[in-house]
């Protein structure tokens, strides 16, 4: 691996563990995520509370995951779970007013830390480092699907050698 490769995979490995959730007011980014893909399901489809498996759609993470979560975030008092008394196999989450606030709450901390981020790095070099990894995610991309048709290829070949 080349010393610049190594170097932004180092990079990336740090943002990940930048702990993020270390300043936000008793949840952890997974519990934000789910509070707020909640509130973006509701406000989206103008309802007051949103299906279990649209917010697993929505947030494309596997169920269980998103259970736990709303097990926590229940035990919380951010939400209330209700099940559907027409349909039992159907359950919705619903934020509680403890919840709305929190998320309010959660959203100004972590646009206000954005802010002062992204304001220290300048407008400029914003710019440029959006473009740099838009650029680095769209080779990325065509590398995957490149490997993907290799791949497939590959596979077809050897079926026929059978």
């Amino acid at each position: 691996m080349k010393a610049e490769e190594k170097a932004f995979l180092e990079t990336m490995k740090k943002f990940r563990k930048l702990h993020i959730s270390s300043m936000l007011p008793g949840i952890n980014s997974g519990d934000f995520a789910v509070m707020k893909t909640i509130d973006h399901c509701t406000k989206e489809q103008e309802v007051q509370c949103v299906k279990v498996s649209d917010l697993v759609k929505n947030m494309r993470v596997a169920a269980p995951a998103v259970s736990r979560c709303l097990k926590s975030l229940e035990g919380k008092e951010y939400i209330v779970r209700t099940v559907d008394t027409k349909d039992r196999r159907n359950t919705y989450v619903e934020l509680t007013e403890k919840g709305k606030q929190v998320l309010i709450e959660t959203e100004e901390i972590f646009n206000s830390f954005t802010d002062a981020v992204f304001g220290e790095m300048g407008s400029e070099n914003m710019q440029a480092l959006n473009a740099y990894l838009d650029k680095l995610l769209q080779t990325a991309q065509r590398e995957i699907e490149k490997r993907k048709i290799e791949h497939r290829k590959g596979a077809a070949d050897s079926e026929k050698n059978i």
